[in-house]
């Protein structure tokens, strides 16, 4: 049944920032905004970041139809509450999140792992438009992404489908004690790692000082993008897409250094028949992206609409 409302509200939490907007129903932006994420009371600060974008353009909340959390963790959806979520302060297991936002706001809330808003957002607006089959991995704190396949964005039983950052890249520890995250993607090509190994505050600056001809910082680049194309070439050839998406943060400051890298390995390493037709491209959306996609997923809920699965 639709809703009569014609805007949509969507949020996207990071472990380190938040990002909370408006749009119409068609996906034009009305108004974002940003703010740090807290070490505690997320949920507080989500309440008052959707207040403040409400505000800023004079929009009451009975004018929203429903808002759509992206959020970095496991999730009971049918619940509304994070299952684990190791990324934020003080979410732990059944923490309650999409009542406590439908109670304050008056709007019905809905939570998403963040992979799965952000493709969905490329694929209704960006990079990914037009698609039946698509990859998006995005690269920031953290690793993640989603699957759009057969024109429906594919969850998975536990509902992070599409978590690369688990993909295992170093085999040499596999069935010995390992530290934790040792030898997995996300411990090469994620931003703190390429940061840790070039010797960088962070990957912005591991990037800069890449340009600039730093040999460890090349090193540190170089290591990340093979070990990303290595991964995107495995998932080409195991789901078959039509494209695939590069996001996030580390892609936002370093998508030069990354996307010919991982487009030849991609020609190289993938299933040959898949790999001469699959596009391997940048995100267009930026940090926009996963609020959208949650947005338009927590609308999807709303009116059934099965296309989004």
């Amino acid at each position: 049944m639709r809703h009569s409302a014609e805007l949509v509200a969507g949020v996207d939490v990071g472990g380190t920032k938040m990002v909370a907007g408006l749009a119409t129903r068609d996906g034009r932006i009305i108004a974002a905004h940003r703010a740090p994420t807290p070490g505690s009371d997320v949920g507080s600060a989500i309440i008052g970041l959707l207040r403040r974008v409400l505000s800023q353009v004079g929009v009451s909340a009975s004018e929203v139809a429903s808002v759509g959390v992206a959020v970095p963790a496991v999730t009971d959806r049918k619940r509304g509450t994070v299952r684990w979520a190791p990324n934020i302060g003080g979410w732990g297991a059944e923490t309650p999140l999409a009542d406590p936002i439908a109670d304050a706001l008056g709007i019905g809330a809905s939570l998403h792992y963040d992979g799965h808003a952000w493709v969905a957002g490329e694929w209704w607006l960006g990079a990914a438009r037009g698609a039946r089959d698509v990859a998006l991995v995005a690269v920031g704190t953290g690793i993640g992404g989603g699957l759009i396949l057969d024109g429906r964005l594919h969850r998975g039983r536990v509902g992070v489908a599409g978590a690369i950052g688990w993909w295992v890249f170093d085999c040499s520890r596999v069935g010995h004690s390992r530290r934790e995250g040792e030898g997995l993607l996300e411990s090469v090509a994620s931003g703190p790692a390429i940061a840790r190994a070039a010797g960088t505050q962070d990957a912005k600056e591991a990037f800069e000082a890449a340009r600039q001809g730093d040999g460890a910082a090349r090193r540190a680049v170089d290591n990340a993008a093979t070990a990303l194309g290595a991964a995107v070439a495995s998932l080409v050839s195991l789901v078959d897409p039509e494209v695939v998406v590069l996001a996030g943060g580390v892609i936002t400051g370093g998508g030069d250094l990354f996307l010919p890298r991982v487009q030849e390995i991609v020609r190289h390493e993938a299933q040959p028949q898949m790999a001469s037709g699959v596009r391997v491209v940048l995100a267009e959306l930026g940090e926009d992206a996963p609020w959208l996609g949650g947005a338009k997923l927590a609308l999807s809920d709303l009116e059934g609409e099965k296309g989004d699965g």
